[in-house]
């Protein structure tokens, strides 16, 4: 049997396990039948095993290259290095859409073999659930994006990989992506299996506020990565230009972000239970809104979405089925999602959570609104708007800064309520500290005063966050006379999720810093330039040598060589210009010298005949402190969820909630109490 047609049974064999997974989990959980149970466990363990098997085939043959085969031919060719044979299974929406099956089989797959033994009450539930969306994937995988589909006659090569995805970011960017908007499909479906159970909040939360933070923690790197693709392949000197691909990844992070935080209201106060079910929920069909988008190509002004593959529909038809099923749940359960005590008045934690829960969703809904603006108007007015670049830097930035400013404020505030005199001293260096940033980067050269204000936002939470930090070790050393390294080190090890915490939110400020800078104090020469000429930027000079070319496998560069100095330092720059077989247009072959507060960054915009080209020349700052910020964030996600889960703040047992009979256990989730 050849590599094919093992992946094409195990397409089909997963759709059969999954399929079982969800309609025998549905009569197993009704009848209560603990050895069906049983049996859909090992469904979900078939389901993961088959995607595999799939997954592994299809990698097979792109790496022997067989372009015969559909995903091969239109993604491979000879002449591509191994590397991006690897990531070509994700390069095309037949290859995507396996992907995503595959790691939601492998979500399904954890669950049914880490969770089902700690938790007979909801994974038996949650399985059907996260099997249902599965089968979507795989039914799309069998009928309509089959990867394994031949072409006709025997090409003896492919078309080959799109020249901008053959880059290492691009090739860890979408797996990253994937994981990050895949993994909420398990909150969502935690929430509506504890809201269908009526199991009380405080058992169920916890859970679903890791499995949350993992996704959130993927997703957020994986939108730094695309925007350093961007800036090192696309040749613009940007790495975000609200492009409607970037807008829809962007969207389901900011109501999950919104969701971490209404968590806390709910663990620490039991409040806003329906805003926080309904941010579980809306950040899942944010990421179909997020795939629909990409695969679609409704959007015609994006420069990264799939146009016209046709599964575009199939996302539509899953978005409101899905919609019309939470939207049940929720009315029928409306009961379990009163808030178990009203909300105390004045400046305190809560009223600052519910703030910065706003927050993030007014910018999710303008974002969203902006988005698709264009079919709104269309719609409206029979005529396409494409909103630019400055109707969402204008309607977001302040709240942006809003954000910064509310995350630096929240340490010096208590529960239930603080004087505001007290939190003032509290905050009093970090409020010098971003008065002066803000002045440093008014005088560096920021445009506008929002400009100042954001970097002074960042400054003031950057310095909150650390000054917690401070606290922390000194509160160890206090009478144990430790080294300040070792106190620091005890202070977070105890107390892992707040301070995982606060090391995201510092992510957040530099990342913050390295916007506002390179968007602001960026400057950039374009000069036509002949053999032996320089031009200067910024205090650089750049003296141009000549043009050279390089031959590589598959394609050929042509590369200006250039001289370059800034102060004592000298190094060479070759900015550069990629041309593939089969594409019209080159690549950039950008020159990037990086640097911890600035970048120079040097375009090959063209060529003539006699050596003449056109270059050009940026300085952009702190650039590298946005790539700083994902390893920040990365760090503060581990960290966060190395934390211990503790059983008497989530509420009860396994054993104790097992003793419990139907009715008590409605009783107590509709009073929002905990059974014990």
């Amino acid at each position: 049997m050849t590599m094919v047609w093992v992946g094409r049974y195990a397409l089909l064999v997963g759709l059969l396990s999954s399929s079982w997974a969800v309609f025998g989990g549905w009569a197993a959980n009704r009848m209560r039948k603990l050895r069906w149970q049983e049996s859909v466990r090992g469904g979900v363990m078939a389901l993961t095993l088959c995607t595999t098997t799939a997954v592994f085939a299809l990698e097979y043959l792109l790496m022997t290259g067989d372009y015969a085969v559909r995903a091969v031919y239109n993604h491979s060719d000879q002449a591509l290095p191994m590397l991006y044979k690897l990531g070509a299974l994700w390069g095309g929406d037949s290859g995507s859409v396996l992907f995503w099956g595959w790691i939601l089989s492998l979500y399904a797959g954890w669950l049914a073999w880490r969770s089902w033994s700690r938790d007979r009450v909801l994974t038996p539930v949650v399985i059907p659930l996260v099997g249902s969306v599965s089968i979507f994937f795989l039914l799309l995988s069998n009928f309509v994006v089959n990867p394994f589909w031949p072409v006709g006659g025997h090409p003896a090569n492919g078309v080959g990989l799109d020249p901008l995805l053959q880059n290492l970011v691009m090739t860890i960017h979408p797996p990253a992506m994937y994981t990050g908007l895949i993994g909420l499909t398990v909150p969502a479906a935690y929430t509506m299996a504890a809201l269908w159970t009526r199991t009380p909040w405080a058992e169920w939360i916890g859970p679903v506020r890791r499995w949350t933070l993992f996704s959130w923690g993927c997703l957020s790197t994986a939108l730094i990565l695309g925007g350093m693709w961007a800036y090192m392949d696309l040749g613009w000197g940007g790495y975000w230009a609200w492009d409607p691909v970037e807008n829809a990844a962007l969207l389901p992070w900011l109501t999950a972000t919104a969701f971490l935080h209404a968590v806390q209201l709910e663990q620490k106060r039991g409040v806003f239970r329906g805003w926080t079910a309904s941010l579980s929920v809306g950040t899942f069909l944010l990421t179909l809104v997020a795939t629909y988008i990409t695969r679609s190509g409704v959007l015609k002004n994006s420069v990264h979405s799939f146009t016209g593959t046709g599964v575009g529909p199939y996302f539509v038809v899953l978005f409101w089925v899905s919609v019309a099923a939470f939207g049940w749940v929720l009315w029928s359960r409306r009961d379990m999602l009163k808030d178990r005590r009203a909300l105390d008045s004045g400046l305190s934690k809560e009223s600052l959570y519910l703030l910065i829960n706003m927050t993030f969703a007014v910018i999710a809904g303008i974002v969203l609104v902006g988005t698709f603006f264009p079919v709104i108007s269309k719609a409206l007015v029979k005529q396409s708007v494409v909103l630019n670049v400055s109707f969402f830097n204008l309607s977001t930035a302040p709240l942006f800064v809003l954000v910064a400013l509310v995350m630096g404020s929240a340490p010096a505030v208590r529960w239930h309520g603080t004087r505001v005199g007290v939190a003032l001293r509290y905050l009093r260096a970090p409020i010098a500290a971003g008065a002066v940033t803000g002045c440093i980067f008014w005088l560096a050269g920021s445009r506008t005063a929002m400009d100042g204000a954001g970097a002074g936002a960042a400054g003031f939470a950057l310095v909150s966050m650390l000054q917690e930090y401070r606290r922390g070790a000194l509160s160890e050393r206090r009478g144990r006379h430790r080294p300040a390294v070792v106190a620091l080190v005890a202070a977070v090890g105890r107390n892992r999720r707040k301070f995982g915490g606060y090391l995201v939110h510092m992510a957040y400020a530099v990342v913050m810093l390295g916007v506002i800078a390179s968007h602001t104090q960026s400057v950039s020469v374009v000069r036509t330039v002949h053999p032996g000429q320089t031009i200067a930027v910024a205090g650089y000079r750049l003296h141009y040598q000549g043009l050279n070319v390089v031959l590589h496998s598959g394609h050929q560069i042509t590369e200006a060589r250039l001289a370059v100095e800034n102060g004592s330092q000298r190094w060479e720059a070759t900015p550069g210009m990629s041309f593939f077989p089969g594409s019209r247009q080159p690549v950039a072959q950008i020159s990037i010298h990086e640097g911890p507060l600035k970048d120079l960054y040097v375009v090959l915009e063209g060529t003539s005949g006699n050596g003449t080209i056109l270059l050009d020349a940026m300085v952009n700052p702190l650039v590298t402190w946005i790539w700083a910020g994902m390893f920040v964030v990365a760090a503060g996600t581990l960290v966060a969820l190395s934390a211990p889960v503790s059983r008497r703040k989530a509420g009860l047992s396994r054993d104790a909630h097992s003793g419990l009979t139907w009715q008590a256990r409605n009783r107590h989730a509709t009073e929002g109490r905990d059974p014990l």
